[in-house]
């Protein structure tokens, strides 16, 4: 198993998060953005409380971009299969739960963590991931790809609800 922290800021309080992010078009709007070429929503259920996603998305990988020993294991595309469940705790923090499996593939990433109001316009989410891969002999080789493919992937999300983000967007 690999672990991995990530912290990112939003400039928003958790009200307006909330609001972006119980909405079935956050999703589709960016993972479309990110590339994918089909997102699929199975569940999207939203109350005061809580967000619940379930989804999809098969995403083009670079096959050449990959360590020789990796080529053999993926196709051009793979399909991601993200659960997701964000739950209001209080005003100032939202608990998170992720998960996201490379379907076909014996891998998962787990994601915990908050996303806390720091200001009126500022929150913050801290997220403590955790990588295993069922893959005899190079599970830990797989892992650490894959980690460095997440937070690749989480650091583009992050750009792109930035930009969301913004008025007009």
């Amino acid at each position: 198993m690999m672990e991995f922290s990530l912290t990112q800021s939003f400039p928003a309080g958790l009200d307006r998060l909330w609001t972006v992010f119980s909405h079935p078009e956050y999703p589709q709007r960016k993972y479309r953005a990110l590339g994918a070429s089909a997102v699929r929503l199975l569940r999207f259920d939203v109350t005061a409380q809580v967000i619940e996603v379930e989804l999809e998305r098969d995403v083009p990988v670079d096959v050449a971009a990959l360590p020789l020993w990796a080529r053999p294991l993926l196709a051009r595309q793979q399909t991601l299969r993200h659960r997701s469940r964000w739950r209001r705790v209080s005003p100032a923090q939202i608990s998170a739960e992720l998960e996201i499996t490379p379907l076909g593939l014996p891998l998962q990433a787990h994601g915990m963590g908050t996303l806390v109001q720091a200001a009126t316009n500022l929150s913050r989410m801290a997220l403590r991931w955790q990588l295993t891969s069922r893959l005899p002999l190079i599970g830990p080789k797989v892992e650490r790809l894959f980690a460095h493919q997440l937070r690749q992937a989480l650091d583009a999300d992050h750009a792109f609800t930035l930009q969301y983000l913004q008025p007009g967007a």
